[in-house]
């Protein structure tokens, strides 16, 4: 059986709109990819992400709001700027930057989600198990 990368995918409400959609819509998006809806992307603790590679993530995914959207541009500013300085920290420990992501997604682009996901975990895929400190992580 091949490898499948497991992938925790963090949703802001607006953007988790399309990933419903997607499903309604009946776009496919990998089956291992688990979504967990939060109410703004600004909102996912950095000891979050941490605890999903912590715990066998494969990789890490955010969607959030595209900052020409919202009314303050504050929160993905904050998201930018944590993602930024977590893949250097997660680097500093043996994750590669390419495992940690965010994608900017409109509560009406489930196309988009669902082409973008699929593109995310045949990029992983090619990453292979994520491997911290030559040993294999525990598995979620």
């Amino acid at each position: 059986m091949k490898w499948k990368p497991k992938i925790i995918a963090f949703t802001c409400w607006c953007s988790s709109s399309g990933v419903d959609q997607a499903g309604f819509e009946g776009l496919k998006y990998p089956s291992n990819v688990l979504t967990i809806r939060v109410p703004c992307s600004a909102l996912v603790n950095p000891s979050l992400v941490v605890k999903a590679f912590e715990k066998g993530a494969d990789a890490v995914l955010l969607t959030a709001c595209r900052p020409s959207e919202l009314r303050r541009v504050a929160p993905s500013r904050l998201t930018e700027s944590r993602v930024s300085l977590l893949r250097k920290l997660l680097k500093t420990v043996g994750v590669e930057e390419d495992r940690l992501r965010i994608l900017w997604i409109s509560s009406n682009e489930a196309s988009l989600f669902s082409r973008e996901v699929s593109r995310i975990v045949d990029e992983v895929e090619k990453l292979g198990p994520l491997n911290i400190g030559g040993r294999m992580v525990e598995q979620v």
